[in-house]
């Protein structure tokens, strides 16, 4: 899938998002930092005022003594340091210090105040901070410092912020546009994936680039998904295909008793035994299509919410009973065995587990009984609950088992003996709605089939 990277896309969306977004949590950073450095300056700048006008004070007694003021402010006030001092009279007049005239504006109540004023000797406009008061005899005594060196460092402060704030905002901007890339190619290969599948091709899969991450595990899970949608859709095809073509017969031959059946020349034993022959042609119709209900139900969670811990040995010794009587008549040694100890139990639906080795053991007397013996066991193995029913007749090849296990699955030795091709498939499909699994092994001879339900307690 070609990305696109017009205003209106989610890739712009992610992109210009994290740039906002970075660009706010810098910003407001920045803002915090220099309103706590500029603070911090000007406190400690208004602490050393404060400690110059106390050495001045205490040095000339208080300021009462005029002469140690001066000469202590004449002392301090030489060189270009950024200390500012200026003593004037009550007129206003220079008495000493490094400014050139009293400042504007400025207030003689000792508050720290930010004015601006002239540096002697070189008459250059400086911004001071400083503190101003009455003095004795008239005077007014301001010091304070110069706050060139604070407002340069400010102006680098506001510099390397900005420089700062763009590179995190280009950074933010690349980072977002390769994670984007990095997302919207995974989505690319989903897209890709699903656009394939909707144009037919059901074998399509998602690429997994890494099973270590979200995306990947995400990849493997839709492909799961995919592969059990296709098995279903093969399956559904198969079963058409299979319906009509093994249902042609049987109907035609229901089309055909009914016509006799109809015929008002026929005798009436002949009649009856038409219109017989017709219903059982109906009953196994219905047993195909009752069979095909029960596989939907069983791959649709039916009763699933009625699961109880059923004991797997009792359903088992149902069944046994149920058909030992017809294997008699068919001449056939049905056997059961099951283990010392308790039980093995699973948690499922009795109703359907029955159904389940009720249908491997129709299928051992119908294509099993000339082996003269059928054998039914449970047993538990490892936290397993194992169901066995085996018989010694001509068996499944290898090659042909797994076909076996879908719907309408008969080998061709099978066409000609009555059933529908669903009895192991619908046994299957309800060893899977009990967690479980249905296999088919070589009995030497005949068939055995194993039926695997995770156990409980």
């Amino acid at each position: 899938m070609a990305q696109r990277l017009g205003l209106g896309t989610l890739s712009a969306r992610v992109i210009g998002l994290s740039a906002l977004m970075t660009l706010a949590i810098i910003s407001a950073t920045f803002t915090l930092t220099y309103i706590a450095a500029t603070r911090i300056l000007e406190q400690e700048t208004a602490e050393v005022v404060a400690a110059e006008l106390r050495g001045i004070v205490d040095s000339s007694d208080g300021g009462r003594n005029l002469p140690a003021l001066v000469a202590t402010i004449r002392d301090r006030a030489v060189g270009e340091s950024e200390a500012i001092y200026l003593l004037t009279d009550r007129n206003g007049a220079k008495i000493v210090g490094n400014l050139s005239d009293w400042p504007e504006n400025v207030r003689t109540d000792g508050q720290w105040t930010s004015v601006h004023g002239v540096r002697a000797p070189n008459g250059q406009d400086i911004e001071i901070g400083a503190v101003a008061y009455v003095a004795p005899y008239g005077t007014r005594l301001l010091v304070g410092r110069d706050l060139r060196a604070e407002r340069n460092f400010q102006a680098a402060l506001i510099e390397s912020g900005a420089v700062a704030l763009i590179a995190a905002v280009v950074l933010a901007g690349v980072s977002g546009f390769v994670l984007n890339r990095l997302v919207m190619r995974r989505i690319g290969d989903i897209d890709s994936t699903a656009r394939a599948i909707v144009a037919g091709d059901l074998s399509t899969r998602i690429p997994v680039r890494s099973g270590g991450d979200e995306f990947g595990h995400l990849a493997v899970t839709l492909n799961e998904m995919l592969e059990r949608i296709e098995t279903l859709v093969t399956e559904l095809r198969t079963v058409t295909d299979s319906l009509a073509h093994d249902l042609r017969t049987p109907l035609t031959r229901l089309k055909t008793q009914i016509q006799r059946g109809n015929d008002a020349e026929l005798p009436d034993g002949a009649r009856r035994e038409a219109l017989g022959q017709a219903a059982d042609e109906a009953d196994r119709i219905l047993s195909s299509f009752s069979a095909m209900i029960d596989i939907a139900r069983a791959e649709a969670g039916a009763a699933r919410d009625q699961f109880t811990q059923v004991d797997l040995s009792a359903v088992v010794r149902d069944v046994f009973e149920l058909h030992q009587p017809l294997a008699e008549e068919m001449g056939v040694t049905l056997s059961f065995a099951e283990e010392d100890g308790a039980p093995p139990k699973v948690s499922g639906h009795a109703q359907f587990l029955a159904q389940l080795v009720s249908n491997l053991v129709d299928n051992a007397l119908k294509h099993g009984a000339s082996g003269g013996a059928i054998t039914m066991a449970v047993r538990r193995e490892q936290g397993i609950a194992e169901v066995e029913v085996a018989d010694r007749g001509p068996g499944i090849p290898q090659d042909q088992r797994a076909g076996a296990l879908k719907r309408f699955g008969r080998l061709d030795s099978a066409r000609t003996t009555p059933g529908s091709g669903l009895g192991l498939s619908l046994a299957a499909t309800l060893a899977r709605m009990h967690g479980g699994d249905l296999l088919l092994e070589d009995n030497q001879p005949g068939l055995r089939v194993k039926v695997r339900i995770p156990a409980v307690g």
